[in-house]
């Protein structure tokens, strides 16, 4: 008989021995048994030396020189005092009998990095195999991983798909954990499954939200967050007040004559870029603006006055900086701004508290581009749920807990 003991290292499987190996043009195909007295009761982890109805199970395992490697595993059925009556157990197998836990490990770990498509033509499994692997991998890890600490929190949405189907992002601001949630849509109802998920110590340990003015998730901050502040994120402010600008733009250019309607036309982003930005190049065509219509250089300035406001010092300070502010636009620009000056006046609590704890959405803008290539990546995702564990691992708090395989 052929001594198989270096190959049965090599291998390092509990409790299995080598009994014959083949290979062909593609694969290594090795015969493996349990020896007797050590096949193992999976409800009570007693061990038998007798077992009954013999089968063969051929179990993918990892490759070797290139070379597609299967266990082909001798198994038999037992009878134990504790009342189990079926196969033994494999603890280095999966539930599903097909492969072997390392061999899930790799394949996890290569869909981890690359695409679903990529990791099944790497490893020779159907694409559906490698799938379902990485899928319930990302489940089982999610099951056993507890919400970590989280004291100041993030909200803001991603579309995810086309017409106007949006995730609800939720992540975390201090402790630096990433994503905490992701739900599909962006409602009341969306974000409630957050704190649903939360005991009444983690909701009490939130003590800020930092969220743009979206009436759904402040009712939802609200009714779960009683004690919590909102803070209305700056740049979602400015995004307002851009708005109002360009609206303006518009109506300048609907009204010019013909030879200024297309330099007005293009001057759309040196409007709305920062003035520390700009290039000699942008400055020159803003002193061109002016000449040609000065009402919307105003209004230009008008916007870059608005950045002072995150300049002051305290609440107060800040609440006689917007009414200045307001009362400081020309008479004849000021109806363009006046729905951006309501909204701040019916939010302003939520501005306000901005000089409180001083904090933004600003990580929400990487976290969302590093979404956006876990979607490009794929090419999109047919199924939200799975999409959602991709976001949790790759930009939450999943991102740095290895599984147990």
């Amino acid at each position: 008989m052929e001594n198989f003991s270096i190959i049965e290292e090599l291998l390092d499987l509990p409790r299995i021995r080598i009994s014959r190996i083949e290979q062909n043009e593609k694969e290594i195909l090795i015969w493996v048994y349990i020896p007797q007295g050590n096949h193992r009761c999976p409800d009570c982890g007693k061990y038998h030396r007798h077992v009954t109805e013999i089968t063969e199970t051929k179990v993918r395992d990892l490759s070797i020189f290139g070379k597609n490697c299967y266990l082909i595993i001798t198994k038999g059925r037992i009878h134990c005092s504790c009342g189990y009556r079926g196969y033994e157990q494999l603890e280095f197998v999966d539930k599903y009998q097909n492969q072997t836990t390392r061999f899930n490990e790799f394949l996890f770990c290569l869909c981890d990095r690359m695409t679903i498509m990529d990791a099944s033509e790497l490893m020779q499994v159907n694409w559906k195999r490698a799938y379902q692997t990485d899928r319930h991998t990302l489940e089982a890890l999610l099951a056993s991983t507890p919400l970590p600490k989280m004291t100041a929190i993030g909200v803001d949405e991603i579309s995810f798909e086309s017409y106007h189907r949006y995730f609800t992002i939720v992540y975390d601001l201090l402790e630096g954990s990433g994503v905490l949630y992701a739900g599909k849509g962006r409602t009341t109802e969306t974000l409630n499954e957050f704190f649903e998920q939360l005991s009444q110590k983690q909701r009490e340990s939130i003590k800020v939200v930092c969220k743009d003015m979206w009436e759904p998730y402040i009712r939802s901050v609200r009714e779960n967050l009683p004690d919590a502040d909102i803070v209305f994120d700056r740049f979602h402010l400015k995004k307002h007040l851009n708005q109002c600008l360009d609206q303006l733009r518009r109506y300048v250019v609907s009204h010019a004559p013909k030879d200024q309607k297309r330099f007005i036309k293009n001057k759309r982003w040196v409007l709305l870029k920062n003035q520390s930005h700009h290039t000699q190049k942008d400055k020159k065509a803003l002193q061109q603006l002016k000449e040609i219509n000065s009402p919307l250089y105003d209004a230009y300035l008008v916007k870059e006055h608005f950045d002072q406001l995150f300049d002051c010092q305290d609440e107060q300070s800040a609440r006689n900086f917007l009414h200045r502010w307001y009362q400081e636009i020309p008479k004849t620009i000021r109806q363009h701004f006046e729905s951006f000056y309501q909204m701040v006046q019916r939010y302003l609590y939520g501005i306000l508290t901005f000089f409180k704890y001083r904090i933004t959405n600003a990580i929400a803008e990487g976290i969302n581009n590093k979404i956006k290539v876990i979607k490009r990546m794929a090419y999109g995702y047919r199924d939200p749920e799975y999409f959602k564990l991709k976001i949790l691992r790759r930009c939450g708090y999943l991102k740095n807990i290895q599984p147990v395989f």
